[in-house]
């Protein structure tokens, strides 16, 4: 039995001894490693590269390096004891992209044989031959499966020069390695692709999605729609909306139902209809230039103050504005127009801060293709309407409530200081194409002072409005009410620089008029940003200093713009990489010559018709990268901005080898 036992023992020992190493260091068919020094002319305390060839097997891929979560990402580390260290990031070629619908993100990856360059640097005392590894980690996938991640280490043998460590030779290169044969570069349309021009994150969930079918393009429709509802633009129609329905609380459930619905159609119709025809008839910037027009601003600037007034007590109309008494005069019987025309304020002020997906979907309409836009914008338009369905059913309730009258007749006169608050930003809108320079910031931030103040002073009882009655204060309006005075001596603070956050975008910008092209002027400095206002001149400047553009497709009236102009361009790690470029500012909607060539510029580069759009192009025009709209976070920006600026890198080495 010891026998047994012994030799069984020895045969385990045996078994373990010899699948060990395979354990250590797992190998794989599927793809092929190689490495060699890049150069064999290195001297003591020089810095110079490891090139590492990878061959998959055909069929097969590896992921790019510094994938942000999903697939295994390509590492390198140098192992070298004390005759070898580190000397920067490892450079890999641009990779390929696609959409993985297993990981649910897009990735990057690389076919056919791939270099990929790891810089090292040689220890000052080292002498003779040195021999130190670089470890490799990377995982193979084909169409249908992924194999198990692999590590490997590479054995490297270099025989180190005589002679002093020369000085343009301390840092090591870097550029990208040339490619071996066959080498698959990204294909056209690919994220990774300069030459075929960048595609923005927007354009391609929606190409994604209309690959899917109808349900998953009308899915994406809706949810961008409820990612717009965040955009400050709608925020001045929730009190708009609230306050014109509160009026009609007496006409019985059933009738404001139909009022609500008439509402909510009228957001949906006028919202898809006026910008398939106004994009048709004028092009894809043409709802931009509608939005932004004066006669538009200070029209909608009446309406709110009318309708202000009105809830004041100062009047009392039926409905709020000279136009809707008119539209109504022939429709009494049904009495829908008025519902309809708030439906299409609405539709209007939420234009003037256009969401990447509506610029995006309206392109389309200019190439031919209608079904697609009306589809998209219907299912767009549904989701803003439903929340102000809501809204306007929500003052039937109220007034069901106990008691509702005292406390529903300050709701009503609050609504009116908050569509006070908002006219003022359409008068600014109008007041800024026209560049008279009278709502500069601080005058802007003051008249918001006195309308919160004001309003603080009428929740707490201290003043009355022509609606008559005595205030019940009671404890929640007189928090509301201190509230508001609260604001108020924030938004003093504000004058003197207190930071805003999105509400930034209701404001005049802090340089003030703006200029229209710094061209004539030389640069205009905001921050630490030396803005150039003409494209032609960051173009010869791109060529001259060796580096890309990037330029902020903006407006004057454009909101989001304000709100990445004063929130996140001034942030020290958004304006230093920003300054890493060429920085150009290009406005687009004020209908000048000028801004027009812009706005053509814009949709030539980007296939984009709205504001804000950033793009990161090269000397030549390349479009190396695009992003759209205002970013969710400074991370997404930073992120858009360092892949531009990798995209530039990789730009300029090319054509430094060609």
């Amino acid at each position: 039995m010891r026998v047994r036992v012994r030799l069984l023992g020895a045969t385990l020992v045996a078994l373990l001894a010899w699948v060990a190493p395979a354990w250590a260091q797992p190998k794989t068919d599927k793809v092929a490693w190689s490495a060699r020094p890049e150069s064999n002319d290195v001297r003591a305390g020089e810095a110079s590269r490891v090139l590492l060839t990878v061959q998959p097997q055909p069929g097969w891929h590896i992921y790019a390096m510094n994938q942000a979560e999903g697939p295994v990402s390509t590492e390198f580390e140098v192992l070298g004891g004390d005759a070898v260290s580190p000397a920067g990031d490892p450079i890999e070629p641009p990779p390929s992209r696609k959409f993985d619908r297993g990981f649910q993100m897009e990735v990057g990856y690389h076919e056919g044989p791939t270099a990929f360059a790891v810089p090292f640097r040689v220890a000052e005392g080292a002498r003779g031959t040195v021999k130190f590894r670089v470890r490799v980690t990377s995982q193979a996938c084909d169409a249908t499966s992924c194999d198990m991640p692999t590590t490997v280490e590479l054995p490297v043998e270099l025989a180190v020069a005589e002679g002093p460590a020369r000085s343009d030779r301390l840092e090591a290169s870097r550029e990208v390695p040339e490619q071996p044969e066959g080498h698959v570069a990204p294909k056209a349309g690919d994220a990774g692709s300069a030459e075929a021009g960048a595609v923005d994150s927007t354009s391609q969930r929606i190409e994604e999605a209309r690959g899917k079918g109808l349900a998953a393009y009308l899915w994406l429709s809706f949810v961008a729609g409820l990612l717009a509802l965040l955009t400050p633009c709608v925020w001045p129609m929730i009190p708009v909306t609230v306050s014109f329905f509160s009026k009609r609380t007496e006409e019985g459930a059933q009738r404001n139902l139909k009022m609500a619905l008439a509402y909510c159609l009228g957001i949906m119709g006028t919202f898809t209809a006026l910008g398939l025809i106004v994009t048709l008839l004028f092009g894809a910037a043409g709802l931009q230039k509608f939005a932004a027009s004066p006669i538009v601003n200070l029209l909608l600037a009446a309406l709110f103050i009318v309708l202000a007034l009105n809830l004041f007590g100062v009047f009392e109309i039926v409905v709020p504005s000279w136009l809707l008494n008119r539209a109504q005069a022939g429709t009494r019987r049904s009495g829908y127009a008025g519902p309809i025309f708030m439906g299409l304020a609405f539709s209007i002020t939420s234009f003037t801060c256009t969401v990447p997906f509506v610029g995006t979907i309206l392109v389309a309409a200019t190439k031919g293709n209608l079904w697609d836009p009306i589809l998209g914008m219907l299912a767009f338009s549904l989701a803003f309407a439903i929340p102000f369905f809501l809204l306007a059913m929500f003052p039937q309730y109220l007034a069901s409530m106990p008691r509702s009258g005292s406390w529903l007749t300050a709701v009503k006169a609050y609504m009116g200081f908050l569509e006070l608050a908002a006219a003022l930003k359409f008068l600014q809108n109008a007041e800024i194409v026209w560049r008279l320079g009278w709502l500069t910031r601080p005058v802007f931030l003051a008249v918001w002072f006195g309308i919160f103040a004001v309003a603080g002073l009428y929740l707490l009882g201290w003043l009355r409005l022509p609606h008559g009655g005595a205030p019940t204060v009671g404890p929640a309006r007189r928090v509301f009410g201190l509230a508001n005075l609260g604001i108020a001596v924030y938004l003093l603070a504000a004058i003197e620089g207190a930071s805003l956050g999105a509400v930034s975008g209701f404001l005049p910008p802090e340089r003030y008029p703006y200029r229209e092209s710094s061209a004539r002027a030389g640069s205009q400095p905001v921050g630490k940003i030396p803005w150039v206002g003409s494209y032609e001149e960051g173009l010869r400047r791109a060529a001259g200093e060796r580096r890309a553009l990037f330029i902020n497709f903006t407006g004057y009236t454009c909101t989001n713009c304000r709100v990445m102009e004063g929130e996140v361009f001034p942030k020290p790690e958004v304006s230093r990489r920003i300054l890493e470029f060429v920085p150009v500012e290009l406005f687009t909607d004020n209908g000048t010559p000028e801004n027009n060539r812009n706005a053509e510029l814009r949709e030539r580069l980007t296939n984009v018709s709205t504001n804000p759009t950033y793009a990161i192009v090269a000397p030549d025009g390349t479009v190396l990268k695009v992003f759209q709209g205002l970013a969710l976070s400074d991370e997404q920006f930073i992120r858009f901005l360092d892949e531009g600026k990798r995209a530039a890198d990789s730009w300029f080495s090319r054509q430094t080898r060609g």
